[in-house]
């Protein structure tokens, strides 16, 4: 153990709504609503989804990653560390299992970070040539917004958490504002509303199934309010209400959402898929929208994703320190600022490896190709290494849901109701197996890496672990002979 005092995060007495807003920002429910809702109704690889019956995919969604949610609350009430999930598998299944997990829980963490840097350089580029014909390359704005979040993180907990609630604030409440308008006017041509997208028997239970494993993509990064347990002034408390809460009222506006673009669309689930952006196509066209209020929307996503940002990188910082205060990870990264009690080092990791994405994916002309379906058409160049990144790092997460719930079922069995144990890990378990699955499968180029980049880094983890084990037995080992060596100094007759 590298228990050292530099180790310890200031105690900043973070709130209830500093604690939610900790996990809110993280699952970006705007951005969400933008980029990941289409997938649900269709809009994949496979081409399959829930289509108007995208709400049911949602709720049945919500319900299945609510019970991992469940599991990693019972944990949060007895662990108040801030290594999260990472601590939750090491308790049940020892320091070398946790590492692997927490190796690939955390590496996921930083791709996660890096592809909003991505997103956020590409869709201010795309604002500002749209809305003022302001020309900038989106590399630079994408440095800049690494800039700003870093500086925001590293400032301290309570400037982030209070950054990503107005942020959140701000971008949900419009677009929950809009849905309700699109819902009074009754869906286009005034006469949509219906109660059909709450009919699981409207499309093919196949397709049901689709929808509801792109669906729990929408919910990653709920648990992140675990990691601000020792910056909280009520770890015990707040941050199992946080992890539930979060799934509650974030899924209730997801379903709000969805069933205002569905009606939206006329209950067309071709047409709402084929619009590839639906919040935007709405918002940016009659009858419902203008091109004014389009540009806002986009401002707003934007917004959101930077309250991603910030989310990924304060839940990743902690996480790393707490592996290195632990002697899982390289000690440097238990470092923190002496001014501002935060990780430091870690905030600097997340910088270079999200610089050194940006700057590896202007030098390679986005890495993996650029070409589209469309003959002649392109893609922006950040956008293939932003989806690739996206999928390592969700499924990532997803596979760590997974470790967490079959680690529940067995750590938590003497400590909790049993009954709702097994009913919440066996969901947890099926939903976070089914994201895993949905990822992987059918998964077009450059996604079909994504499955043997993960295998690759998980082989990794477990040869780090190995060696971190065997060097932690031989330093205890070595500090044992020294003090047998002192007794029998002790002991010697003069």
């Amino acid at each position: 153990m590298s228990d050292i005092p530099k180790a310890s995060l200031g105690r900043a007495k973070v709130s209830m709504t500093g604690v939610l807003a900790q996990s809110v920002g993280f699952m970006g429910p705007v951005f969400s609503v933008a980029s990941l809702l289409p997938l649900i109704v269709g809009l994949s690889a496979t081409g399959r989804g829930a289509g108007v019956a995208t709400p049911v995919a949602i709720i049945i969604a919500g319900i299945g990653i609510f019970g991992a949610g469940w599991v990693i609350a019972q944990y949060a009430k007895r662990i108040h560390l801030c290594g999260s999930l990472y601590e939750y598998v090491s308790d049940t299944f020892g320091p070398s299992a946790g590492t692997v997990a927490g190796w690939v829980y955390f590496g996921a963490m930083l791709i996660l970070a890096a592809a909003t840097f991505l997103v956020l350089g590409g869709l201010t580029q795309d604002l500002l040539q749209t809305a003022f014909n302001v020309n900038v390359p989106w590399w630079p704005l994408a440095l800049a917004f690494i800039a700003v979040v870093l500086a925001i993180v590293v400032i301290g907990v309570q400037v982030s958490v209070r950054a990503q609630l107005a942020l959140v604030l701000i971008s949900s409440a419009v677009v929950a504002g809009f849905s309700i308008y699109i819902i009074a006017k009754g869906g286009l041509g005034g006469h949509s509303l219906s109660a059909q997208p709450f009919n699981p028997f409207s499309v093919h239970r196949l397709d049901l199934l689709y929808g509801v494993l792109y669906g729990i993509n929408m919910f990653i990064g709920f648990e992140s309010a675990a990691n601000l347990a020792e910056e909280t002034d009520n770890p015990k408390k707040h941050v199992p209400r946080a992890v539930l809460w979060s799934l509650t009222i974030v899924g209730a506006y997801f379903l709000l959402t969805a069933y205002a673009q569905d009606i939206g669309f006329g209950l067309n689930a071709t047409a709402w898929k084929n619009s590839v952006f639906p919040l935007q196509a709405l918002a940016s066209s009659a009858p419902f929208g203008s091109s004014g209020f389009g540009n806002l929307v986009s401002v707003l996503i934007i917004v959101d994703i930077t309250a991603v940002a910030i989310g990924v990188s304060v839940a990743a910082t902690r996480g790393m320190l707490a592996m290195a205060r632990a002697g899982r990870l390289p000690s440097a990264l238990a470092t923190v600022s002496p001014r501002f009690r935060t990780p430091i080092v870690g905030a600097a990791l997340v910088g270079g490896v999200s610089a050194a994405s940006v700057i590896l994916v202007v030098a390679r002309n986005g890495v993996f190709s650029l070409a589209t379906g469309q003959p002649g058409v392109l893609q922006p160049q950040w956008a293939p290494m932003f989806g690739w990144m996206a999928g390592f790092g969700g499924t990532g997460l997803a596979l760590m849901y997974l470790a967490v719930s079959v680690a529940g079922a067995r750590g938590l069995w003497h400590q909790v109701n049993r009954v709702k144990l097994v009913t919440a890990a066996t969901a947890g378990t099926l939903v976070s197996a089914g994201a895993v699955f949905g990822a992987f499968y059918q998964a077009p180029s450059p996604l079909d890496t994504v499955s043997w980049s993960l295998a690759i880094w998980l082989a990794a983890g477990v040869i780090w672990s190995v060696a971190v084990t065997r060097r932690g037995r031989a330093s205890a080992a070595a500090e044992t002979a020294v003090l047998d060596d002192a007794v029998g100094d002790e002991l010697r007759p003069a």
